[in-house]
């Protein structure tokens, strides 16, 4: 192979001869040199000797360790436990275990050792290996922490939940001693506190309270909500800190507060708020908590999605449900009735009214939802639409309130009225024409009503304008037919009835004159039944032309209210003897159709309690116009019958409510005057338009409102 390669191997004979023994040099190196802690204890565990290592670890110079306890660096909440530990060592029961030191600078350390034990002359030593395996565990759980956060993002059906377990992991994985998870929501938004670890049970009302008596956005979590960036506050500085955070956190242990905003979708969704007993973190610990940060911003701003879509999926049910409940109802009260109630399950509302427009653009009628009957009588009568709801009247537009009493345009609540602040109304319209208004007021669980329930009672009014429009149409038309059908009565009634009734009261005339002709006295038994005979007729006759005159109700807008009311005087003096006079002017009463049509019924029930009740043999109609800047239409029916006595229930009593009842539906008064064998006097007085002078239009009854330019 060529030439042989110049090299030398050392021989056995140029070797160190073998002894099987390490120098002692050797341990005293191995023991400064080792980049693990070491340390020797004796029986009593005193330290006899600690490596620099060690003294690194443990914060400690080996001068202020050697000859002194152990334990000295041990923290108090494990001291017990290692004393245990390392006694059982002594007695052979050796192994590896882990416990926790707390260094002269206050930081805490996670230790691992595996201590060994060493019979020597002078007695038995335990030798202690150790490491600061601080950051291996934070490391690790930090990482635990992670994937418990992505999990609880993922799957978690409660952010109060998923952000108290964030905020606890926080605290167990650094060094920080407590953390509350801030988060934006409810309406109006506000700041408040969903999850914390490491504070007082009463910290969310603290929270709240600081919040409220912080009028320039001083406290650190608001203004890292507010900017966007993370804000550090020092517990002591050459200022003092702000106001707000000692008035919220002067009672907590910690040197400086960092808050950190949760930011999803470019916009703030909430603030992670931590507290330490030291500097704020830096370094890997800022990263680790930005990254657990951006998770809390996922899970809150899912949550809100996740509430908002919840929110809008049970309004849509409630419209479907709404929409197929008033497309099967065709009577307008019950309409009503199912509009109010549908709308307050809609919006979560706990009262609600429906207001209802009569042609006069004034409230017709009033049906509520939430007050109960003895709630609604002690209020008194219903509104006339003054203040918030007469607001709503003019100006036809939705109209969402936080507080109805910051209104200027509110006039308050009557005595007895329960307590409401937030408020939600929306006009009822179809094709430009608006049939009244939905009133919502104390929205459930919110302060105030949101656009979506806006939203909502607007989608609820068209469809509650639809079903309305269907109702009076369907009224009308019911109305159509029976007008028909009493039309169709009263030609045939003429026709037939009225006409023979005519003919028996001429053919028993005839008879008289025939009797009286013949030489028989009309005074005996067959004049006075052919007398009898004849009154009779002439009573039924009166009696039909009055049923006639009721079938046709066009009949009293033809004749007007005074021929009206003498048909049923007639009606009453055939069919009961009483002597029934009419006073009333000789021209025609120019009067609404409404106050003539109320009138004509309240006189024809009045008449009706005279045949029924008095025995009355005279009676008295008087209709009298009292002039004056309000005119007045004053009605009186009057008999000299038995009267009664008006405290104790008797017969009438209904009628007597009934024309209660239409006098205060026409704005007026009615009074009643009778006593045992006295006769009776039923007395209205009822308000008439005033005249209308140019540049004005007719209001509420008796009322008027000036036109603006």
């Amino acid at each position: 192979m060529g030439r042989s390669a110049e090299i030398s191997s050392p021989t056995v004979a140029d070797q160190p001869a073998f002894t099987g023994q390490v120098a002692p040099e050797v341990y005293v190196r191995l023991f400064e040199h080792c980049r693990d802690g070491m340390a020797v204890l004796d029986g009593s565990l005193r330290v006899l000797d600690i490596n620099a290592a060690g003294c690194a670890i443990v914060g400690y110079t080996r001068d202020q360790l050697v000859g002194r306890p152990a334990l000295i660096p041990v923290s108090a909440d494990a001291a017990d436990s290692t004393r245990e530990d390392l006694l059982g060592s002594l007695l052979g029961q050796t192994g590896r275990r882990t416990t926790r030191i707390t260094r002269p600078d206050g930081q805490q350390r996670d230790i691992e050792y595996a201590d060994t034990l060493i019979d020597s002359e002078g007695g038995p030593l335990l030798t202690a290996v150790f490491r600061d395996v601080t950051d291996e565990r934070r490391t690790l759980r930090r990482q635990e922490t992670l994937a418990q956060v992505a999990a609880r993002v993922a799957y978690a059906r409660s952010l109060e939940d998923t952000l108290a377990t964030l905020a606890a992991c926080l605290v167990e994985s650094t060094d920080m001693i407590a953390c509350a998870a801030i988060v934006l929501d409810g309406e109006p938004p506000q700041l408040r506190i969903a999850g914390s670890a490491g504070l007082p049970t009463d910290y969310a009302e603290r929270f709240r309270r600081a919040l409220h008596d912080d009028t320039t956005g001083d406290l650190p979590s608001v203004r890292a909500f507010r900017g966007g960036g993370t804000v550090v506050a020092n517990r002591v500085d050459n200022t003092g800190p702000p106001v707000p955070v000692e008035h919220l956190d002067g009672e907590l242990d910690w040197a400086s507060i960092a808050c950190f905003p949760m930011r999803a979708r470019n916009r703030s969704v909430g603030v992670i708020k931590t507290f330490w007993r030291g500097p704020p973190p830096s370094g890997d610990e800022l990263r680790f908590l930005a990254a657990v940060v951006d998770q809390a911003a996922v899970a809150v701003d899912n949550a809100g999605l996740l509430a908002e879509a919840a929110e809008s999926a049970r309004r849509d049910e409630a419209l479907v449900a709404a929409g197929l409940a008033l497309a099967s109802e065709l009577s307008l009260p019950a309409v009503l009735t199912k509009i109010v109630k549908l709308a307050c399950d809609v919006a979560q509302a706990k009262y609600g009214a429906v207001a209802v427009l009569g042609p006069d653009g004034l409230l017709e009628d009033f049906i509520t939802h939430g007050i109960g009957e003895d709630e609604r009588t002690a209020i008194g009568p219903l509104p006339i639409g003054r203040g918030i709801l007469g607001a709503l009247i003019s100006d036809a537009h939705p109209l969402r309130l936080a507080r109805i009493q910051d209104d200027p345009r509110s006039i308050g609540f009557p005595e007895h009225h329960p307590a409401m602040t937030s408020f939600l109304g929306v006009p009822i319209a179809v094709r430009g024409k608006v049939y009244g208004n939905l009133y919502l007021t104390e929205k459930r669980g919110a302060t105030e009503f949101t656009q979506g329930d806006e939203r909502a009672a607007v989608t609820l009014a068209a469809q509650a304008g639809v079903a309305i429009e269907n109702a009076r149409l369907f009224a009308e038309a019911q109305q159509r037919l029976a007008l028909e059908a009493r039309h169709k009565l009263a030609r045939e009634l003429h026709d037939s009835v009225s006409q023979a009734l005519f003919s028996m009261t001429l053919e028993s005339r005839g008879a008289q004159l025939a009797l009286e002709r013949s030489g028989i006295s009309s005074d005996g038994p067959l004049g006075a039944r052919l007398t009898r005979l004849r009154q009779l007729t002439q009573g039924a006759l009166a009696e039909m032309r009055a049923l006639i005159f009721e079938l046709r109700p066009e009949a009293l807008r033809e004749e007007g209210l005074a021929a009206a009311i003498r048909k049923q005087a007639d009606g009453l003096s055939g069919r009961a003897d009483v002597n029934v006079a009419v006073q009333a002017p000789p021209d025609r009463l120019a009067l609404p159709p409404d106050v003539e049509q109320q009138v004509y019924r309240l006189v024809q029930e009045a008449l009706a309690n005279i045949a029924k009740h008095s025995c009355a043999r005279n009676a008295m109609v008087r209709l009298e116009i009292r002039g004056g800047l309000r005119p007045k239409l004053l009605v009186r029916v009057r008999d000299d019958g038995v009267g009664f006595d008006p405290s104790s229930r008797h017969p009438g009593h209904l009628g007597l409510r009934t024309m209660a009842q239409r006098a205060d539906q026409l704005g007026g008064s009615f009074t009643l005057k009778t006593a045992p064998g006295q006769g009776t006097t039923v007395s209205a007085v009822l308000p008439l338009p005033i005249p209308e002078a140019p540049g004005t239009v007719t209001g509420e009854r008796g009322r008027t409102r000036r036109r603006h330019a």
